[in-house]
């Protein structure tokens, strides 16, 4: 029903405000305003806010009184600390664009977003909700801007302890908003406690405040003195802005604690958390280093396995393929063996053998003296020295054949590679 009421309340004003004079005519001073709101970021892409913005500046005083009043503001802002309302740059920049006051200046920090939005900031800061409800026809709206809502004192407050949700009526959500307060009159003001919502102040227009300044000073007020009354009229509005936040503050500051408290214990839950976290994650990593460990030791005990069994593989091979011996005497030669434990043994072999032959035969061949280690390779863990001046190493080489050494007979000298390392790993891992 809101919703419908509003639609056809915008279309009957745009569509009556279209045939006033000058409706199109734009103020010369409008356009300088939008380019200071540009240039300061205020509002960003809120575009009801930025023409609440302007509609409120365009209704302050002449621009020559404007800048006489933010100088002013200026002076006393540089006279107080502690205070969060927007400094200016300095006296040069007072004025801007043509003598037109800092516009930021001019107002309270008008909150730029939605009421939902404006009370979970509240609630994140601590602070109050002052909403502003602004009704551009009201005749009232002028003396409360001028007199009241941008004066320094009020800004200064403001600023310090509310945050400040304003709307225009002609806006959609703030005529809902002034609905849902069930505004009586304006400019409507009111005090909102973010954390259940209600209104704990209100200000609907300013005859009861007149009234209430009539009463305090015990006088009449008529049309011609209306100035002398009027600029008492801030006077009642902040001290009942501060009443009404003395008295809300105690639960601001049980609030405050309980958000603290609960920002510190999901603090240290997180902490907590990410303790655990770590802790899994190194237990991770040792697992899985431990797992790669594991997996790298089998890997090498799988390795030294095939190791041994190919070296079985040969000696089998090369004992079922292989024939050393010849009855023959006229084509054979006789070798002893000076095997590498210091015993001997001798053999008679075809003189068609190569040398690789003999270090398939040491290789291959257990004899009661010696027994060739399991891990020794067959092309490179034999020396086989022949004993002669010089002494000549015997290569493993297929292609040189003993009947190339002179005589029917030589010593040759066996030594073999040292395999400590590798004895050491079959007993640590029982190979």
């Amino acid at each position: 029903m809101n919703n419908l009421l509003y639609s056809v309340f915008s279309w009957l004003y745009k569509f009556f405000t279209n045939f006033l004079p000058g409706q199109h005519a734009v103020n010369p001073n409008e356009q300088l305003v939008r380019q200071q709101i540009e240039e300061l970021h205020l509002a960003n892409d809120n575009i009801p806010l930025k023409n609440l913005i302007v509609d409120i500046v365009l209704r302050l005083p002449s621009l020559s009184s404007s800048s006489s009043i933010a100088h002013n503001n200026n002076q006393q802002q540089q006279q107080l600390n502690n205070s969060s309302v927007q400094q200016p740059l300095g006296n040069e920049d007072i004025i801007h664009n043509n003598d037109i006051p800092l516009v930021h200046n001019l107002l309270p920090n008008l909150f730029n977003g939605t009421y939902q939005q404006a009370i979970n900031q509240c609630k994140n800061q601590d602070k109050l909700l002052l909403v502003y409800l602004h009704s551009p026809e009201n005749d009232q709206t002028n003396e409360f801007l001028q007199e009241i809502f941008c004066k320094f004192e009020f800004i200064e407050f403001i600023n310090n302890e509310f945050i400040v949700y304003a709307n225009s009526i002609k806006e959609r959500e703030g005529y809902i908003k002034s609905n849902e307060f069930g505004c009586t009159a304006f400019p409507f003001l009111c005090v909102v406690f973010p954390q259940d919502g209600k209104e704990y102040w209100r200000m609907d227009g300013l005859n009861e405040l007149k009234a209430q300044l009539l009463l305090n000073n015990n006088n009449v007020v008529n049309d011609n003195a209306t100035i002398g009354v009027d600029r008492h009229l801030i006077d009642i509005v902040l001290t009942q802005l501060i009443e009404v936040h003395e008295r809300l503050e105690a639960q601001l500051v049980v609030h405050r604690t309980t958000r603290q408290q609960r920002e510190f214990e999901r603090s240290a839950r997180e902490e907590q958390d990410r303790a655990y976290e770590e802790s899994l994650r190194k237990d991770r990593e040792k697992e899985e280093q431990r797992i790669r460990e594991e997996n790298k030791k089998l890997e090498m005990i799988n390795q030294f396995k095939r190791k041994i069994e190919e070296n079985e593989r040969k000696r089998i091979e090369i004992q079922q393929n292989v024939v050393f011996y010849n009855g023959n005497e006229s084509n054979s030669k006789l070798v002893k063996f000076k095997l590498p434990n210091g015993t001997e043994t001798q053999f008679r072999f075809n003189s068609d053998l190569s040398f690789a032959n003999l270090h398939q035969f040491i290789h291959s061949y257990s004899f009661k003296e010696w027994k060739p280690s399991r891990y020794s390779k067959l092309e490179s863990d034999y020396e086989l020295t022949l004993n002669v001046i010089p002494k000549r190493i015997l290569p493993y080489d297929e292609n040189e054949k003993l009947s190339s050494i002179a005589g029917k007979g030589f010593i040759i000298y066996v030594r073999e590679a040292e395999h400590d390392e590798e004895e050491e790993f079959a007993q640590q891992h029982g190979v």
